[in-house]
C-alpha cells in the first residue's frame, strides 16, 4: 500500500515538473520569437552605434591615435557582426599604427587580423601573420592574445581535418597553447576559466564544468557576445549529461543574446534548430535555419555559410515533406467530405420518402385515435381526481417560478437604477453642478439603499418559498460551525450565495454581479463554508439543491 501510494507521489511530482519545464520552454520560445521580429530594430540601433564612431574617425581634427583607438572600436563592432567590415578597419588601424610608429600598436593591430581571419575559416593567411610577429617583442597583453589566437587557430584545424596524423599534431599544439595561457593568466579571469571548463567536460567532470560556467555566466548580461558563448558552451555540457531540456533552455537563451546583440557570426540558432529538427519541431527548424543562413551571409564569412548550407538542404527537404503529406491530407479529407456530403443529399431524399409514408400512417392512425377516444372516456373521468391533484401541484411549481422571475426582475431594476445614479453623476460632474451633486449625495448613498432593499425583497421571498432553508442548510455543516444570522437579518452572505445556488445560480461571477461582492470575495466565502460541511465538499451544491424537494 504504502508502495503504491509512493509510486502515486512519484508520478504526480514527475508529471507537474514534466508542466513546468515545458512550461519554462515555452516562455523561452515566445521571447525568442519576439526578439526575431525585433531584428531590425536592433539592426538599426547597431549600425547607429557604429556610425558615431566612425563620424568621429573620419574627423580631421581628431588626432592620429584617437583615430587608431576609434578604427579598433569599430572593427571590435564589426567582429561578430559583418566580416568584411572588420577585416576593412582591421587594416585601417594597422595604417594608422604604422603611421604612428608604435610597435606595440602595430603588433596589436596585426593580431587583431589574425583574429577575424581565423574566425572566418582563413586559416594560412592568419598563420603567416601570426609567424611573422616577433614574440618576444610581444607585452603580456598581447602575448595572451597571441595565445589565444593560436589556440583557437588549432581548435578549429583539430575539428575541420580529415586527416587522423595533422587532426592529432593540431590537438597537441592546441594543448600546449592552452596550458602556455594557463601559466600566465590570472586565476579567475575569463580565459582562464574557459580553458579549465572546456577541459572539464573533456575529461566528463560535468560538476566541475557546471561550476565553472555559471561563475563565467554570471558575469555577463544577456546581449553580450560572451554570455551568448558561454550559455551555448553550457548547452553542450547538458548535451554531454544528455539533458534534453537544459540543453534546449540554455541553445534558446544563447540564440537570444544573440538576436539582442545582433551577432550575426552564430552557431546557437543553428544547432537549435537541427535539435528541432530532429524532434520533430520541422516548421520552427525550418523558421530558424532560415534566419541562421540569412546572417551567415550578411556576415559574409564563407565558413559560416557552408556550415548553415549542409544543414539547410536537411530540414528544407524534411519542410517540404511535410507540406506535401498536409497537401495530401487535405485532399483526402476533401473526398472525404465530398463523398459525405453526396451521402448526406441521398439520406434527404431518403427521410423526404420516409416522411410521406410517416403522414399515410398518420392519418389511419387518427382514425383509430378517434375510436380509442371514445372507448376511453370512462376512464379518464375515473382518472379526473389524480389529473387534478397533478395540476395543482405544477400549478404551485409555475407560481415558484414566476414568483422567482419577478424577483429576479426586480433585482435586475435595481442594478439598471445603480447604472442611471453612475450616469448621472458623471453628467453633473461633467456640467460642474457640483453643488447640486454634493446635495443629492448628502441625502443618503443610493446604491446602499438599493442593495439593502434588494436583501430585504431577496431574503423575504426565498424564505417564503424555503421556509426551512437555514435551518436545512445548517444540517450540512459540522454542528458546531453553524451559519448564524445577525442584527435580525433573515439572511446573511454566505447564506444568500447558496441560496442563490439553490436557484441555479452556481457561477460565481453572476453570483457577486447580483449581490454586489468581488468574485474574489464570493468564492472565499464558498471555500470556507464546504470546508465546515460534513457531507462531500466536491458535491456539496447538490446537496443544496435538494433543500426543499418534497
Amino acid at each position: 500500500m504504502k508502495l503504491s501510494i509512493q509510486l502515486c507521489i512519484f508520478f504526480i511530482v514527475g508529471i507537474t515538473n514534466f508542466s513546468i519545464a515545458q512550461n519554462e520552454i515555452d516562455s523561452l520560445f515566445n521571447v525568442l520569437d519576439i526578439s526575431i521580429e525585433k531584428r531590425e530594430t536592433y539592426l538599426k540601433e547597431k549600425n547607429d552605434n557604429i556610425n558615431e564612431f566612425r563620424v568621429l574617425l573620419e574627423n580631421d581634427t581628431t588626432d592620429l591615435k584617437d583615430k587608431y583607438f576609434y578604427a579598433t572600436e569599430i572593427y571590435e563592432q564589426y567582429l561578430v557582426f559583418e566580416f568584411y567590415g572588420a577585416l576593412h578597419f582591421a587594416y585601417v588601424a594597422i595604417d594608422l599604427a604604422k603611421q604612428l610608429k608604435e610597435d606595440k600598436l602595430i603588433n596589436e593591430s596585426n593580431l587583431n587580423l589574425a583574429r577575424i581571419l581565423v574566425i572566418a575559416g582563413i586559416y594560412q593567411e592568419s598563420s603567416e601573420i601570426l609567424d611573422g610577429l616577433e614574440i618576444k617583442k610581444l607585452s603580456n597583453d598581447l602575448l595572451v592574445k597571441y595565445y589565444l589566437i593560436r589556440k583557437e587557430l588549432y581548435n578549429q584545424l583539430y575539428y575541420y581535418s580529415p586527416t587522423k596524423s595533422i587532426k592529432q599534431s593540431y590537438q597537441t599544439k592546441y594543448v600546449n597553447y592552452c596550458d602556455s595561457l594557463l601559466a600566465i593568466l590570472p586565476e579567475n579571469s575569463e580565459s582562464n576559466l574557459e580553458i579549465l571548463e572546456t577541459r572539464a567536460l573533456d575529461t566528463r567532470k560535468l560538476d566541475k564544468a557546471k561550476k565553472l560556467n555559471a561563475l563565467r555566466l554570471s558575469r555577463y548580461s544577456i546581449g553580450q557576445h560572451n554570455y551568448s558563448k558561454i550559455a551555448f558552451q553550457r548547452s553542450l555540457i547538458y548535451e554531454v549529461a544528455e539533458d534534453n531540456h537544459n540543453q534546449k533552455k540554455y541553445l534558446i537563451l544563447s540564440a537570444i543574446s544573440d538576436i539582442k546583440g545582433v551577432i550575426k557570426d552564430n552557431a546557437s540558432l543553428a544547432t537549435l534548430a537541427f535539435k528541432l529538427y530532429h524532434d520533430g519541431d520541422v516548421d520552427r527548424a525550418y523558421k530558424y535555419i532560415n534566419i541562421c543562413y540569412e546572417d551567415a551571409l550578411f556576415y559574409n564569412s564563407k565558413l559560416r555559410a557552408i556550415q548553415i548550407a549542409n544543414i539547410l538542404p536537411v530540414i528544407s527537404q524534411s519542410y517540404e515533406e511535410q507540406l506535401i503529406s498536409q497537401k495530401s491530407r487535405l485532399e483526402y479529407f476533401n473526398v472525404i467530405i465530398t463523398i459525405m456530403i453526396i451521402i448526406l443529399f441521398v439520406g434527404i431524399i431518403f427521410i423526404y420518402k420516409q416522411v410521406k409514408s410517416v403522414r399515410s400512417v398518420r392519418n389511419t392512425t387518427v382514425e383509430m385515435n378517434n375510436k380509442l377516444r371514445e372507448s376511453n372516456a370512462e376512464l379518464q373521468n375515473a382518472n379526473g381526481q389524480l389529473t387534478k391533484l397533478h395540476t395543482d401541484l405544477s400549478n404551485t411549481n409555475l407560481v415558484k417560478e414566476i414568483y422567482i422571475g419577478e424577483f429576479l426582475k426586480i433585482c435586475s431594476d435595481y442594478i439598471e437604477k445603480l447604472e442611471y445614479q453612475s450616469t448621472h453623476t458623471k453628467r453633473m460632474l461633467v456640467a460642474r453642478k457640483y453643488g447640486e451633486l454634493l446635495k443629492e449625495l448628502k441625502d443618503d448613498d443610493v446604491r446602499k439603499k438599493e442593495m439593502k432593499l434588494f436583501y430585504k425583497n431577496f431574503d423575504q421571498t426565498f424564505l417564503h418559498i424555503y421556509p426551512t432553508f437555514v435551518d436545512d442548510f445548517n444540517k450540512l455543516l459540522e454542528p458546531d460551525q453553524p451559519i448564524i444570522t445577525k442584527n435580525k437579518e433573515l439572511l446573511n452572505t454566505e447564506l444568500r450565495i447558496f441560496a442563490l445556488v439553490r436557484l441555479g445560480i452556481n457561477d460565481s461571477a453572476k453570483i457577486s454581479k447580483l449581490l454586489g461582492n468581488s468574485v474574489t470575495t464570493i468564492y472565499n466565502y464558498r471555500v470556507k463554508v464546504k470546508n465546515k460541511a460534513i457531507v462531500d465538499r466536491e458535491n456539496f451544491d447538490d446537496y443544496i439543491m435538494r433543500i426543499g424537494d418534497v
